[in-house]
């Protein structure tokens, strides 16, 4: 049973000072991650630029979605593990956080692992999805002039 606990325990993710299930603005909807191609940064001797805002808006992300390091935290548990793709929508950042296949070898295999963000430009995050989650934010209910979703409202008359 301890075995079994310490194992579960070693699977989650830390999240920061927010409870498990926090997700905050579910009005704002996440933009396809993969409508585009990106631009792969970090190849050998070759210069890059990154805007102070996107480097704090994923540093915010990233230590959201992992627990705090140490020298026992296994591969997959931490940021090298995994690839990230930032989309820059006005004055938010969209952050997916995903894991790389390839990172750890055959003793990693991610099911729902990732995690998609939404970064202000100040470092706030004002959403937050963790592994398998609809694109799009749930539609509101369809109420029109009385009427919800084909059915008229009576006031409780028989």
């Amino acid at each position: 049973m301890v075995v079994g606990a310490l194992l579960l325990a070693g699977c989650l993710r830390g999240q920061g000072a927010r409870p498990a299930d926090w997700e905050g603005d579910r009005s704002i909807a996440f933009p396809p991650f993969y409508v585009q191609s990106a631009v792969q940064v970090g190849g050998n001797e070759q210069a890059y630029v990154l805007d102070g805002n996107l480097f704090r808006a994923a540093q915010v992300a990233i230590e959201d979605f992992f627990p705090k390091q140490s020298k026992d935290t296994p591969c997959w548990g931490r940021p090298e593990a995994y690839h990230y793709r930032v989309i820059r929508q006005g004055d938010v950042f969209f952050i997916l956080i995903h894991e790389a296949p390839d990172a750890c070898g055959n003793a990693f295999i991610g099911v729902d692992t990732g995690a998609r963000y939404a970064v202000s430009l100040d470092g706030r995050i004002l959403r937050r999805s963790v592994g398998a989650e609809p694109e799009a934010p749930p539609a509101p209910p369809n109420m029109d002039a009385g009427v919800l979703q084909g059915v008229a409202l009576d006031g409780g008359a028989p």
